[in-house]
């Protein structure tokens, strides 16, 4: 199923949101993040794939969401809580902003009861493009 099918599923109501901003330039910088979680998603889940390769089908991603939780923590255990830049990049959450350090990690608790291709893309979604970039080296050096 391609994208036009799907766009001809979407209720019209929807499509006419939807088609101003086909008309409309879209800020090269968020353009270039969109590409950039895409791609690294796809290498982190390729890369965890072939090195969990004897696990449990859907495991390597259990170990990557552990890896980017500590990468997010510099690498401190969360047990003991949660340092400054874990803090830093979910108030880059858009409900998150100016939240305290309390409902932060209320919502952290609440999203490790979601699926674990939920917390990735959230994870990866809030992370920048030097973070994710960063997350490929260290996750590279750690499967190779």
């Amino acid at each position: 199923m391609n994208h036009f099918d799907l766009i001809n599923k979407l209720p019209m109501d929807i499509v006419l949101k939807i088609i101003p901003y086909t008309y409309t330039l879209q800020n090269k910088n968020i353009l270039n993040d969109i590409v950039n979680y895409v791609e690294t998603k796809k290498n982190l889940l390729i890369l965890y794939h072939t090195y969990w390769f004897d696990i449990e089908e859907d495991e390597y991603k259990n170990w990557l969401i552990n890896d980017i939780f500590a990468y997010a923590n510099d690498y401190n255990a969360t047990m003991y809580g949660y340092v400054n830049k874990f803090y830093c990049i979910f108030e880059r959450h858009i409900g998150l902003r100016s939240q305290s350090k309390e409902k932060i990690d209320k919502y952290v608790y609440n999203l490790e009861k979601e699926s674990v291709e939920t917390q990735i893309n959230i994870f990866l979604g809030l992370l920048n493009l030097t973070e994710r970039n960063d997350l490929v080296i260290v996750a590279t050096k750690k499967c190779l």
